[in-house]
């Protein structure tokens, strides 16, 4: 059996419907964010203008709220920008980045390690 392939139209229709760009899906905003794998966010409304375009029946108290419930997340993530991902999603982008970013920051904090106490830093994270 051969395997049809999406002609470019048809894999352009897809994507956008994906997005949530062809038309509006009825989905709290934590799930609609999973399904598109989270917003830039580096400007704080473009968050809310992005899921009011996806949405079906968004509003902004929806995103304050699952901001305040925390199952929504606005942190640096991909190609250190914020954007606003899952709770759920956060942990699986954060473990997926972990590395470049702290090779980023040695990078860009020479011989910063050498002076941090981490054992000190561990125990006041977790106080």
């Amino acid at each position: 059996m051969t395997e049809r392939v999406l002609t470019p139209r048809e894999l352009n229709r897809a994507l956008l419907a994906r997005q949530g760009l062809l038309e509006r899906v009825p989905l709290p905003v934590a799930r609609a964010l999973e399904r598109i794998g989270g917003l830039q966010t580096q400007y704080a409304p473009s968050g809310y203008i992005g899921l009011w375009t996806r949405v079906e029946g968004f509003t902004r108290d929806r995103l304050t709220e699952a901001l305040e419930r925390r199952t929504v997340v606005q942190a640096t993530a991909m190609r250190s920008t914020i954007h606003l991902v899952s709770a759920r999603d956060y942990p699986l982008l954060m473990a997926g980045i972990r590395r470049a970013r702290a090779a980023w920051w040695l990078r860009t904090h020479p011989g910063a390690a050498e002076r941090l106490d981490a054992p000190a830093i561990a125990a006041r994270v977790r106080a």
